[in-house]
């Protein structure tokens, strides 16, 4: 029992925190102004009914009654032309809740209260009952959202216009005594539910918010997982399945576009020796250094390396042609030059690569496959023409190189690059 006066206070004053409450009152002004346009709405077609009403049979009243329909019809015109200007001044929903919104908001709920209150009051004078503001200050606490205070505040404005209405009327003493009470107990009532269904609110904007972050937090989880399912785990670059993807995305735009699509496949030489020799750490050591210098060496986002399978990566590169996929393999073979990694069982005391470049024109009718299949027949043919060089795919008729001719039958025509140990990218040399 002890708890429970803490329990009503604590429902009573409840409030966001600060750092939610900007967000919070953001969310509560853009709900009671949607409601108060409906409810505007309702009670201005409502007023023009009963106006229309009292005026019919204002001619059958007594001369005493006949001024006090007038002045209720007059009451209901400045109400319904304060509606009006309300729905107005909000038709217009801002990109953000505005100061205009929570002014427009607070004028909405006092001015009606107020209103109803002084209708009520009035209408002591003709007959007894105060359901006018009654039903106001109950929808007011049922349907529409405000802090603590302002409810208060809000409350106060509306029993007070009934009051001062009442006794500037004079109704009889009892009916007067008793409209107070009722209004007294009802505007209690109203107070108590806002407070209730405020609480209510803040809750139901708080679970939002913890199933939004949630949501994030779980969408964040998937992307990341989805990241890593297409990244190879050893190099941090992307892995073979990934590359495919890209891939056949890739050749379904060049084939629309009709660009030309390359790709490079890169080949560790002697690896295989350089694992037995120094042990897997290094060797994987050795997977990721190379991996680094190739990735580095393309400037496109567009182009794409991944580690294909074991020692094996493949570069994509997207409208590139033979002449583009050359240079930029070019670039890569000085990369890995560069990291002067050693290998005591090369024949060039350092880890190279060979390279084998394809380079084609999309089809419809075809499939990535294809183009993949060519790479690595020039790859081979970069390794068994003495590794550490790079060899691309002609297609093109054979007779056009006929000293140039490799012994392996093929559709493409095969020609090396040479890279010595101490190549410049300027002197590099043609060789059969």
């Amino acid at each position: 029992m002890k708890k429970m006066p803490k329990k009503i206070l604590e429902v009573i004053f409840t409030a966001p925190a600060p750092a939610e409450a900007a967000s919070f009152r953001a969310s509560v002004t853009t709900d009671n102004i949607y409601r108060e346009r409906i409810l505007a709405q309702l009670v201005l077609v409502a007023s023009l009914l009963l106006m229309i009403v009292d005026y019919s049979v204002s001619n059958f009243h007594a001369e005493s009654h006949r001024s006090l329909s007038f002045m209720a019809i007059l009451f209901r015109a400045s109400f319904c032309v304060f509606l009006v200007i309300f729905l107005i001044a909000t038709r217009k929903k801002p990109a953000g809740v505005s100061s205009r919104l929570y002014f427009w908001d607070t004028a909405m709920v006092g001015g009606s209260l107020a209103w109803l209150g002084s209708f009520s009051g009035a209408l002591l004078a003709v007959r007894p009952g105060t359901e006018p503001y009654l039903m106001g200050v109950l929808i007011t606490g049922c349907f529409l959202f405000q802090a603590a205070r302002r409810t208060m505040l809000l409350f106060s404005l509306g029993f007070l216009s009934f009051a001062i209405t009442a006794f500037c009327f004079r109704p009889e003493f009892p009916l007067l005594l008793s409209s107070l009470i009722n209004v007294t107990l009802a505007t209690f009532l109203a107070f108590v539910i806002s407070r209730i269904v405020f609480r209510m609110r803040l809750e139901s904007f708080r679970n939002a918010r913890d199933i939004a972050g949630q949501r994030r937090l779980m969408q964040e989880s998937v992307e990341h997982l989805q990241k890593l399912s297409y990244l190879d785990p050893l190099t941090g670059i992307a892995n073979r399945r990934f590359l495919e993807m890209s891939l056949s995305r890739e050749w379904k735009l060049e084939s629309r576009s009709r660009q030309l699509l390359s790709i490079i496949m890169i080949d560790i030489d002697w690896f295989k020796l350089f694992n037995d020799t120094y042990g897997h750490i290094p060797g994987d050591d050795c997977l990721r250094k190379v991996a680094a210098a190739l990735e580095a060496s393309v400037l496109r986002p567009g182009d794409l390396v991944s580690r294909y399978g074991g020692e094996e990566f493949c570069v994509l590169l997207p409208m590139t042609n033979r002449e583009g996929a050359i240079f930029t393999a070019k670039r890569m073979m000085k990369a890995i030059h560069d990291l002067r990694i050693l290998h005591r069982c090369s024949d060039f005391g350092q880890v190279t690569v060979s390279m084998g470049i394809a380079t084609r024109q999309p089809q419809h009718t075809e499939f990535f496959e294809s183009l993949i299949h060519a790479a690595d027949s020039a790859l081979y043919h970069a390794k068994v023409s003495g590794k550490n060089r790079i060899a691309w795919c002609c297609p093109v008729a054979m007779d056009e190189f006929p000293h140039r001719e490799v012994s392996a039958p093929t559709l493409h025509k095969s020609i090396a690059l040479e890279c010595s140990a101490d190549f410049d990218l300027r002197n590099l040399v043609e060789v059969g």
